[in-house]
This record gives C-alpha cells, structure tokens and sequence, in this order.
C-alpha cells in the first residue's frame, strides 16, 4: 500500500481532506503544511502519493512534482483556473468543488499506477546498472559537493533534457569525469 501524504497550507482543508481519505479506508501517512515537508516525507518513506492544493507556503504544486520525481505521485485539488496553470504533465488534477467519489476513485487509480511502476522499475535495473548510478551520485556528490538527493535531482534532470535513460547518463558522468582526471 503506497502512502498518502496530505500537504496544504490551509488547516481546515488539509483536515478536510485527510477525513475524506480517511473515510475511504486510505490514512495519511503524514499532513503537512509545506512543500518541503511533503517532499522530504516522500523520500523518507520512498514512495508515496501527495494530495495537495496548487499553492503551498513554499511552492507551487509543478515545483512539488518536480522534486519529488520518480518517487512520488502528485495529486492537486484546486479551482479549474489554478488547474490550468499546472504544467507538469504527471500531475493529476481534481477541480473544485471537490467530490468526495472524484478523490477517493483518483487517489486508488494512483495507487494502482505507482504499484504497477515500481514492479517495472525494480525489474528493469540489473545489480551492475544501480552500481553505476551509484558511482555516479557519489562522484558528483564528491566533486560537486551535492548531497545524495542534489545529485539524484540532477541526475535526473540532464536525463530528461537529453533523452537518455538515467543510466546512460550516470555513464555519461563517469566517463567525462574519467576523461578529466587522464
């Protein structure tokens, strides 16, 4: 069962909405009221779902996604107008006024999708492939002087601006690396 982590800014609709999960047998793991305490949940528990508004004290709900990666999911309620300025595409989005149905059948499909794609993520990487993304995070967090989720981030981020599968660029890393110490 993957966790649920309810994140806004207002008491009364992070209270509202933790009931109504609640209600559909899904218990928040956690409720936060920024950004940062949503996503530094997230990777404590190294997955989970995060139900949020679109404005949190600290960020939006694109910067939320964004951070959060492959290890989360991001569900936004929030008034169509504010929907609209989502532009991350793995955001699922719930206009207000919310239905009680709407949530609870979104928040299973979310479930469902996170457990079918950490079955394919864990089948996908050999021992020799996650080694290497591990060297790579190390070197960066050495030479670059990252922590380890900086160096995942950006990681993951040169990944998705070039194309490559995060293997191939922790390769990427290794060999210019490599090529700077010859």
């Amino acid at each position: 069962m993957d966790s649920i982590i309810v994140a806004f800014s207002n008491d009364n609709n992070r209270n509202r909405i933790a009931e109504i999960l609640e209600s559909g047998n899904h218990i928040p793991r956690k409720l936060c009221r920024s950004g940062k305490e949503a996503i530094r949940t997230v990777r404590e528990l190294g997955r989970g779902i995060v139900v949020c508004g679109y404005k949190l004290t600290d960020m939006t709900a694109d910067d939320l996604a964004y951070d959060i990666g492959d290890i989360g999911r991001v569900l936004v309620i929030a008034p169509p107008t504010m929907l609209d300025m989502c532009e991350n595409t793995s955001i699922c989005k719930i206009p207000t006024p919310l239905k009680r149905s709407e949530l609870l059948s979104s928040v299973e499909m979310l479930i469902d999708l996170n457990v079918s794609k950490s079955a394919s993520i864990k089948s996908q990487r050999s021992d020799e492939e996650k080694e290497i993304i591990l060297k790579a995070k190390a070197l960066l967090m050495e030479k670059r002087s990252m922590t380890e989720p900086e160096a995942h981030r950006y990681m993951q981020k040169r990944s998705m601006d070039s194309g490559f599968k995060l293997i191939s660029t922790a390769r990427l890393i290794l060999s210019a690396y490599a090529a700077k110490a010859d």
